[in-house]
């Protein structure tokens, strides 16, 4: 389980995440995303100059520019918002398709969970009709009551319209900016953001509105929110975290699909947490001694196919059983910080350690991979380094709770989950 992961975990049954729900989760469902409504609202309207519009139009798309395809469109076909709401509201009607397999999208997931507000920006209400909730959908600018009784009963807000009501619908950059002119929009939005911490779930993050909602209300996401991203490149992973404080979790659909990767994601975050038995140690269980638990044979199931360090070790040319071997140095290594962080050593210390096997790491760097360019060679060798690295004098604050060998080379592979600077080899994801 990757930190971030493990933090949401946390968070969820804190109570203090709220799903914010994009097209790509309708997608099962055939509802089309934004491209494909000003694409499909474009061959209808773009008459006389067709090819022109047509042309202008996708530009703007290509460059996933909305409110400039929008504007073209408005300005060279002649129609107005009005125009473009109701074919919205006819294209979803007609495209949406019924599906009897729960296990082919994730809204039944969203379900099972105990989430209470529920944010969306897609237009349709499936969302609602798989959440048995409290109350009817509403518009997140239509609330008229305290607000603070948002997170009490399960219910499902919409912030940019729904079908039941095309002049709601916003797409085009005139209604985005006269909804958000709303001060009491604003103070609603700035409620949510301050209080509870989003998990965006069906955005690609080049969708445009929700950029330029993070862009406006900047202020209003100062502690940090959560993203579910299909193999997102690394650059947008730091720009997703310094721009926009965003935490991603990454995951892969390769040999699957998007609804069973982030099902299997949901069913992490809804597993039961204990913090009393998660910061337990030997002590407690009474053996007398303050040493703390260990991974397990009940932790080596975790699914960490997803995670950034497992994708580096597949880019290469290593071994099958050595990158599963990785997989169980990882799960021992987490789980030692992690319990080692709850047992109170402070985070200088943890990241000085770290340090220590980042240069390692660089060590075999120079004198392995450099010189000899085996990917394999060199996954091996920094795991013989690491198996009895001397901490040197912070080994004085572990005593009893000094890492055993799989821990330690399991560290190297924390790192790479999280530091860009660690790959096995020359190739990087955004090769692919």
């Amino acid at each position: 389980m990757s930190l971030h992961l493990e933090n949401l975990r946390k968070d969820y049954h804190a109570d203090k995440v709220v799903p914010f729900i994009g097209a790509g989760l309708s997608v099962p469902f055939k509802v089309p995303t934004w491209g494909n409504l000003i694409n499909e609202i474009t061959q209808k309207y773009a008459v006389g100059n067709k090819a022109f519009i047509t042309e202008a139009v996708k530009w703007h798309l290509d460059a996933n520019d909305y409110w400039g395809a929008i504007d073209e469109l408005k300005k060279f076909a002649n129609i107005l918002d009005e125009d473009i709401q109701e074919a919205i509201v006819a294209l979803i009607k007609e495209r949406q398709v019924k599906l009897t397999d729960k296990n082919s999208h994730n809204y039944s997931d969203l379900g099972k969970m105990k989430f209470k507000l529920h944010l969306t920006t897609n237009y349709e209400n499936l969302l609602n009709s798989y959440l048995d909730c409290d109350h009817i959908p509403i518009l997140l600018k239509d609330i008229d009551f305290n607000t603070h009784r948002l997170f009490d009963e399960k219910r499902v807000c919409h912030l940019h319209g729904f079908t039941s009501n095309a002049g709601t619908i916003v797409l085009s950059r005139q209604s985005y900016e006269k909804l958000y002119e709303e001060k009491k929009y604003d103070n609603i939005l700035k409620l949510v953001t301050g209080t509870k911490k989003l998990l965006f779930m069906g955005f690609s993050f080049d969708d445009q509105f929700i950029q330029k909602l993070i862009q406006d209300h900047k202020d209003y996401f100062k502690v940090t929110h959560y993203i579910l991203l299909c193999d997102p490149p690394e650059e947008k992973i730091r720009v997703l975290r310094e721009e926009y404080g965003l935490l991603t979790i990454p995951y892969s659909t390769e040999g699957s699909s998007h609804p069973l990767e982030i099902r299997k994601i949901l069913n992490i975050v809804s597993q039961p947490f204990d913090p009393i038995d998660e910061n337990r140690t030997l002590t407690d269980v009474g053996t007398g001694h303050s040493v703390i638990v260990g991974a397990g044979l009940s932790d080596m199931n975790q699914d960490v196919e997803s995670n950034l360090f497992y994708r580096k070790l597949r880019l290469e040319d290593v071994d099958t059983g050595t990158v599963e071997l990785a997989k169980l140095f990882y799960i021992a290594a987490e789980k030692y910080i992690r319990q080692l962080k709850k047992s109170g050593m402070h985070i200088s210390v943890i990241d000085a350690i770290f340090y220590k096997v980042f240069g390692k790491y660089k060590e075999r760097y120079v004198d392995t991979y450099k010189q000899y360019g085996n990917s394999h060679e060199f996954v091996t060798v920094v795991h013989k380094s690491l198996e009895t690295i001397d901490f040197g004098r912070y080994a004085e604050l572990f005593k009893e709770n000094k890492s055993d060998d799989n821990e330690n080379r399991g560290l190297i592979h924390l790192l790479a989950d999280e530091n860009n600077e660690i790959w096995w080899g020359d190739k990087r994801l955004a090769d692919l």
